[in-house]
């Protein structure tokens, strides 16, 4: 039987964008700075987040922006944050203590460290090892709750699946890819054209900004929309992977920004940030198995007679099956099989290694087309399979690439549709933002 599938998350998450520096203690505990959806968000985060973006920006070799800006802008990303757990508590998606522990260990291994090691390297740096982790929950958590929200309500058609082979897979030549990266101006969910208008005049002002030579990374940080999901590096693409709206990015050189792009999200600036030529990648040679089959289900309730009479019966047919022609299996499989594919005949389709619980699997793959197992025993029951056909995935058709393509082509839909969701999120939460004690972040800049 089928595996049922897991949708991956992704850790994008730097070794230090996350901790927290010890140091950033000086003010009033119970202060408010903002509530969402009546729950507060205080004073004391939002100077640990300043703190943190200071540590940020130090790193980064960029100047420091006076502290009512940095104070906006973090205010903004902790009320961001907060949207999300809510929804995530509202979907019912929590993070297990184990999951936070293998990040760790994989943050530590990706920068060849032992945990002990990365804990040390935080401890140096003034930067406190519990809440590094804690951050790290938060993003595993909003991954989990993006792929839930948004990437599983995706639907990539076949059509496009198919255009997308037939222009950059079918003939693989080398093409030319770009890192790109974004700063967006958030747009509310149904804007008025004063907003619009407003948006895009800062738009416009941050783009003559950086013409004139103003580092772009301190730019975003400072001014790009902040969802606590997506970053403001989107990584390097090639053209069709990425929304049509940003095209215009891959006829600048390298360096160069484009013009302000309007997208349902907001407007975006994008930086050609590097290029390369690479040629596409395909995806792997692989087999694969059309199958039948007749599923004998054994009730929880069965006592030892009953088992052995279902086993009995399984042994009975997969004999009586042996040589017979696959439209007499599949007339048999209508008949008795007790699975969802007896309508079929118990037709399963085309499936890989990895698709199937491992003793379907292995039976399936052991025997040649043509050919009737013996009864194999899994967790749904006993099995009497019929392989119809088995073939080789060769790595350039269309099979071997139609999931890598989906992939892609669900990346290129996340990446106006994520800041869209949260800009829905926002509109229907009662923020209400407070004025901090003068002593925020008392001791700083």
């Amino acid at each position: 039987m089928r595996k049922p599938l897991l949708k991956p998350f992704v850790l994008a998450l730097s070794l230090l964008i996350y901790a927290i520096p010890v140091a950033a203690k000086t003010m009033v505990f119970d202060a408010i700075a903002a509530t969402v959806n009546s729950e507060a968000i205080t004073c004391y985060q939002v100077a640990e987040g300043m703190a943190t973006m200071r540590v940020q920006l130090k790193q980064a070799g960029a100047s420091l922006p006076d502290k009512e800006q940095l104070y906006s802008r973090v205010l903004d990303t902790e009320v961001m944050l907060l949207l999300q757990k809510h929804e995530a508590k509202k979907l019912g998606i929590g993070v297990d203590p184990e999951e936070v522990n293998q990040a760790v260990e994989n943050m530590a291994r990706s920068n060849n460290l032992l945990v002990s090691q990365l804990q040390s390297v935080l401890e140096k740096q003034g930067m406190d090892y519990e809440t590094y982790k804690k951050n790290l929950e938060d993003r595993i958590l909003i991954n989990k709750l993006v792929n839930t929200a948004i990437r599983g309500q995706i639907n990539v058609s076949e059509e496009s699946t198919h255009e997308y082979y037939r222009k950059y897979l079918k003939n693989p030549k080398p093409v030319r890819e770009l890192h790109i990266k974004q700063i967006l101006l958030s747009l509310p969910v149904s804007p008025t054209p004063e907003q619009v208008a407003k948006v895009y005049d800062q738009a416009l002002n941050l783009y003559d900004r950086l013409r004139e030579g103003e580092n772009f990374d301190q730019m975003a940080s400072l001014y790009s929309s902040n969802d606590g999901n997506m970053d403001n590096d989107l990584g390097w693409f090639m053209e069709g992977s990425i929304s049509s709206v940003f095209n215009a990015v891959f006829a600048l050189p390298v360096d160069q920004v484009t013009e302000p792009t309007r997208s349902p999200a907001g407007f975006h600036i994008l930086l050609a940030a590097e290029d390369r030529w690479k040629k596409p990648e395909l995806g792997k040679a692989y087999k694969e198995v059309h199958a039948r089959h007749i599923l004998f289900k054994i009730p929880d309730s069965a006592n030892a007679e009953e088992k052995a009479n279902i086993a009995h019966q399984a042994k009975t047919v997969a004999r009586e099956l042996k040589n017979v022609s696959d439209d007499d299996f599949a007339a048999r499989a209508r008949e008795l099989s007790q699975g969802p594919s007896a309508s079929k005949g118990g037709d399963l389709g085309w499936f890989k290694a990895g698709q199937m619980v491992a003793e379907f699997e292995k039976a399936a793959f052991a025997i040649e087309a043509g050919e009737t197992s013996a009864p194999i025993k899994t967790q749904f029951g006993l099995h009497i399979i019929r392989v119809v056909e088995k073939r080789n995935i060769n790595p350039a058709s269309f099979e071997a690439n139609r999931e890598r393509i989906q992939k892609v082509l669900i990346g290129a839909e996340m990446q106006t549709q994520v800041p869209r969701w949260m800009a829905n999120l926002k509109s229907e939460a009662v923020i209400k933002k407070k004025t901090c004690p003068q002593g925020i972040d008392n001791n700083q800049p």
